[in-house]
């Protein structure tokens, strides 16, 4: 009977000679080192403990030869020999072991990973903050706990280590650059520390590498839910369109029955009031058109549409209406809901003006005051009754600023100081 067995054992592979022979001249220099820097330590230690003996000038002749010849010559050659040497020749019979070729960033003391972040460059930085100081890097890392992290946000720096302070252990640096519309560069590299004076086993490569894969795990992540919350938004918008259009859809026949009813009246009782109504009725259609099925319109040309409406109506109810449009330059230019104005301004004549038994008058005011634009529709009708306010128009009204600006804009309907109605719209910048 055939069986697999349950782990198999790699194949060990020969490493480059070349490669090999550099990583065993590279770890005996790196001992030397070492050795060097600790037997300076020790040797200026043991010197100074020699000649504070009291009145011993031949052991402290004796003593300085042997200190010679022990840290000269047997200290800074055998020591890095034999350690140096035989910790590189069972790091290479490891790797071979465990099917692991040896490469030139596992020699480095100073391996680098660069990622490009699909984020901007603030967005990718705080990813990056909040991922280096978690559990999950540290416990990854052999830290046996979250990574201590000193950072600079003006800098784009971040540096880890497992203990403070940061840049005298195994420092891991990240380094975040770039600017608006162009690609973040995140570059992450092994810091110099004391480490650099040990035999390298590959650790510092691990440790860039571990840094990088949970860095590019995140910025995934982070990049799905900002497009997942893009691609919301995008149906939101969609969804708000077509609602946006149905309402002003429901708008523009609301104005035009009117409109032509009043025209086929003319037609039969004043031909030359009949003329002069569809003349601006043609011109306000003319206007109106392009725009029928748009989201935003300018306040110069709502007022344009408003002042060709109020001329038909004053065809209509020739000396009982008179109208009076006054705006600032500044305001002219500013955007403005399609087809609303219309509405407040046929709200006045309808509920005011077309109720009271004398002449009447509206006047409309727009103004640019503190990054809000206010247009007031005022007239001088019967005033508020029970059923102002339940008509179609302020309705779709409120709902349109709803569904536009949300809590940037407002319409108040109060009374007048000398009676009347005045319907005051407000709509603030971002």
């Amino acid at each position: 009977m055939n069986t697999t067995p349950f782990l198999l054992k790699p194949a060990p592979v020969e490493h480059d000679p070349r490669l090999a022979w550099r990583y065993r001249w590279q770890s005996l220099l790196r001992t030397w080192a070492a050795t060097a820097i600790v037997g300076v330590v020790v040797m200026a230690a043991l010197l100074a403990f020699l000649f504070s003996l009291p009145h011993r000038p031949a052991l402290q002749a004796g003593g300085w030869t042997w200190i010679n010849i022990f840290f000269g010559v047997v200290w800074p050659v055998l020591v890095p020999l034999i350690i140096g040497n035989n910790l590189a020749l069972a790091r290479l019979k490891e790797l071979s072991e465990a099917g692991t070729p040896l490469t030139e960033e596992m020699m480095s003391a100073r391996p680098s990973r660069v990622l490009i972040s699909p984020l901007d460059p603030l967005t990718t930085y705080n990813v990056c903050t909040e991922t280096l100081s978690g559990l999950a890097v540290g416990m990854a890392l052999g830290y046996g706990g979250p990574a201590v992290f000193r950072y600079s946000p003006f800098e784009g720096k971040i540096l880890i280590g497992p203990r403070r302070p940061v840049w005298r252990t195994q420092c891991t640096e990240v380094l975040v650059s770039g600017e608006a519309g162009q690609p973040v560069e995140v570059r992450i590299r092994r810091r110099f520390g004391l480490d650099f004076f040990s035999i390298q086993r590959g650790g510092a490569l691990q440790a860039v590498e571990t840094v990088a894969a949970h860095l590019r795990a995140q910025f995934e992540q982070k990049d799905r839910a900002l497009r997942a919350i893009k691609r919301e938004q995008e149906l939101e918008r969609t969804a708000l369109n077509a609602k946006l259009s149905a309402l002003q859809a429901q708008v523009e026949p609301h104005f035009l029955f009117n409109t032509l009813a009043n025209l086929k009246y003319l037609i039969r009782t004043d031909a030359d009031s009949a003329q002069h109504m569809l003349d601006h009725l043609v011109g306000y259609l003319q206007n109106a058109l392009p725009d029928m099925r748009s989201v935003s319109s300018t306040l110069e040309r709502e007022l344009a549409l408003v002042r060709d409406y109020l001329s038909i109506m004053q065809i209509r109810m020739g000396q009982r209406l008179r109208f009076h449009i006054e705006a600032d330059d500044v305001a002219l230019a500013q955007p403005f809901p399609p087809a609303m104005l219309i509405s407040l301004v046929e709200n006045a004549i309808k509920h005011g003006l077309e109720r009271a038994s004398r002449d009447g008058e509206i006047v409309i005011t727009a103004v640019l005051h503190s990054d809000a634009l206010r247009v007031r529709v005022c007239d001088d009708g019967v005033g508020l009754t029970e059923q102002m306010g339940q008509g179609f128009g302020l309705s779709n009204i409120h709902e349109r600023l709803q569904l536009l600006y949300g809590d940037r804009a407002s319409l108040s309907v109060t009374a007048g100081e000398h009676g009347g109605v005045v319907a005051t719209l407000t709509i603030n910048k971002e």
